[in-house]
């Protein structure tokens, strides 16, 4: 059999020259100049809304400035002082500027770049294992993947060793798992209770209609709960979820509008292949583990003990004590009608959201933030999703680490415009030695 040949990303150099990728987004934050600017009755405020957000930009780029400090020293530069079209500013001005500006003003030129990038493109499908073909186009379509993850500003890092919850932000995501857009984000602040917690953020989402009616949620089990899987039956969402090895009792079959009883796929012989045990009718909640309301709808528990030869999203995570087994995967769905082996498939689709994570924290930077408030952490966001847009705009989507660090070099001089198309063209190998 021929070798499939390596198809190489198109990068456009251009764009990426010298100060090129940052120079499309500058004209854009032009319009936030005016924001946060009426209580300035002098007309004296030199450091606007697109000044502070293109040095975050300028940051993003520059792995060297990992602090506001950093980028107030670096902000004095005449390179940087005519990309950016601001001048020096204090490191008092730009802490204020966190409190100033309006982070909801980004929201729009994130989504116009989105556009922007999706007109360029065809749909960035994620790559899909070799059981795909076996799952439903329409129901992958459907999926979107949701999860919350802990941020820490960098001036706190130490000083919350003493007080959990200080200096920290919890980002809550929804993303596509099949394109991996990003379908909406929400900040709150740590600690995640009450109504700062997964489940009520989610369930606020579900009931104002932020999320899409039809979508088929993938949740790990910090969500746990007969109330919120109730709140997306009534949105008319579909979900598949992880539960408690302890969660649920066996319940009778429904029955349907003629009063016969529903009956579940049998199991086939790919499901035992799997490590699947256990395919049922169960009931949750009120009593039953989950929150004390019980599930007013029909559910379905699929118990999974995957064979040391097969990966298995059952070995996600960290090591739970509560499970006898520990590499057992115990799923709740309110999809009745597929068969027990494509719900585990499903499921392995909620790793697109991890993916956003660590995208947004390692190759972005935005692990550790540079403003203790929540404005300034709304903005480096915001900003983050920012770059990432221009970045795939100017590779196709090609957005790795290793892709990104190659950029930066090349911003710094140390690449040249060969080697990066050539990291951009060729894939990650090593050059022949």
């Amino acid at each position: 059999m021929a070798k499939r040949k390596r198809s190489k990303a198109r990068i456009d150099v251009g764009l990426l020259r010298g100060a090129g990728l940052l120079s499309q987004a500058f004209p854009l934050l032009a319009r936030l100049a005016e924001s946060g600017t009426g209580r300035d009755r002098s007309g004296n405020r030199r450091f606007r809304f697109s000044h502070y957000a293109a040095l975050l930009l300028v940051g993003m780029f520059n792995p060297i400035l990992q602090s506001a400090r950093a980028l107030v020293a670096a902000s004095g530069l005449k390179a940087i002082r005519r990309w950016t079209g601001g001048e020096q500013v204090s490191l008092g001005s730009f802490s204020e500027a966190a409190r100033v500006f309006d982070p909801r003003l980004l929201a729009g030129l994130v989504s116009e770049l989105r556009s922007r990038f999706q007109k360029h493109q065809h749909l960035n499908r994620v790559r899909h294992g070799h059981r795909a073909g076996q799952l439903p186009q329409a129901v992958l379509e459907r999926l979107v993947a949701a999860d919350g993850s802990v941020l820490t500003a960098l001036p706190q890092v130490l000083g919350r060793l003493g007080a959990n919850g200080v200096g920290q932000w919890r980002l809550h995501a929804q993303v596509r798992a099949l394109s991996g857009e990003v379908q909406g984000v929400e900040l709150t602040e740590e600690p995640a209770l009450g109504e700062r917690s997964e489940r009520e953020v989610l369930s606020r989402q579900l009931r104002s209609g932020e999320i899409e009616p039809g979508s088929l949620l993938l949740v790990d089990r910090g969500y746990r709960s007969a109330k919120l899987f109730n709140t997306i039956h009534a949105a008319k969402c579909d979900y598949v979820g992880r539960l408690n090895h302890t969660d649920g009792r066996v319940a009778a079959a429904p029955t349907d509008a003629a009063g016969k009883a529903r009956t579940l796929p049998a199991l086939s012989v790919e499901a035992r292949e799997m490590g699947i045990v256990a395919d049922e009718w169960i009931t949750l909640g009120g009593g039953c583990g989950a929150s004390p309301e019980g599930t007013g709808h029909p559910l379905r528990r699929i118990k999974l003990v995957p064979p040391a030869s097969r990966p298995s999203a059952a070995r996600q995570g960290r090591v739970r004590c509560d499970r006898i087994v520990h590499d057992e995967l115990v799923l709740a769905t309110s999809l009745t009608d597929l068969p027990a082996e494509q719900i585990v498939m499903l499921y392995e689709y909620r790793w697109q959201v991890e993916l956003f994570f660590r995208f947004l924290k390692q190759v972005l930077r935005c692990k550790q933030l540079i403003s203790a408030k929540t404005p300034g952490v709304q903005i480096q966001l915001y900003c983050a999703l920012v770059a990432g847009f221009l970045m795939a705009l100017a590779t196709g989507g090609n957005l790795t680490r290793r892709n990104y660090e190659r950029i930066c070099l090349y911003f710094a001089g140390w690449a040249d415009a060969e080697e990066l198309e050539q990291q951009f063209g060729c894939g990650n190998h090593p050059p022949p030695g």
